[in-house]
């Protein structure tokens, strides 16, 4: 079956990271040892809650004050939280328009509302996407199906019609449980071989 619609994880697909400066800068401001406090901040329990929308940035600062004696205002937590994204894209902008003029776009991605924002503000990515699927919003991380069937809602196509890169392999496997053709993200170059060995129109790259 032809696929029709190109999904899209956003962080170490299109958009870089890198937490190691910004764990340092928060252990700094912690009464407690960094591998104690690392423990708090990446507390998956928490981490889920906040991902999922459960709780706001105001929530999970709170937390942070409490159970890893952070000094910071809200205000330094936001800057220091989003200062993680590196300036330069993996999948390029030139690529993003290039697929755009001929397919629908979707994001899928584990992201909270901090990170969302400052994205939105800081790259121009987004403007390349027809729906934006995020799982602070649908209440969902992936790899749980339920941010899957709502991409395929948003898509308004059955899933063997659509195409979709992530970085983890536990994404990559559940999304091809529900039928989509999915493609484990480790390099674009890989990602362009994959979109053409699937049948895309990928002229030019």
């Amino acid at each position: 079956m032809a696929i029709e619609t190109l999904l899209f994880d956003l962080g170490k697909v299109i958009v870089d990271f890198d937490f190691e400066g910004a764990m340092q800068r928060f252990a700094s401001r912690s009464a407690l040892p960094r591998d104690v406090f690392q423990s708090v901040i990446l507390d998956q329990n928490w981490i889920w809650k906040y991902e999922t929308g459960a709780i706001s940035t105001a929530d999970y600062h709170l937390y942070l004050r409490k159970h890893g004696e952070l000094e910071m205002s809200l205000e330094e937590f936001h800057e220091t939280w989003t200062a993680v994204f590196l300036p330069d894209l993996i999948v390029s902008e030139k690529l993003l328009a290039s697929l755009k003029s001929r397919y629908p776009l979707i994001l899928v991605s584990n992201i909270n509302e901090s990170h969302a924002n400052h994205i939105a503000k800081t790259y121009r990515v987004f403007e390349y996407f027809d729906h934006k699927i995020f799982s602070h919003e649908v209440g969902a991380m992936k790899p749980d199906r339920r941010i899957y069937d709502a991409a395929i809602a948003a898509s308004g196509k059955s899933p063997e019609m659509l195409f979709f890169t992530d970085d983890r392999i536990e994404n990559i496997e559940s999304a091809r449980n529900l039928g989509i053709q999915a493609h484990h993200f480790r390099s674009v170059s890989e990602l362009v071989t994959a979109l053409k060995e699937s049948g895309v129109d990928i002229d030019g790259f």
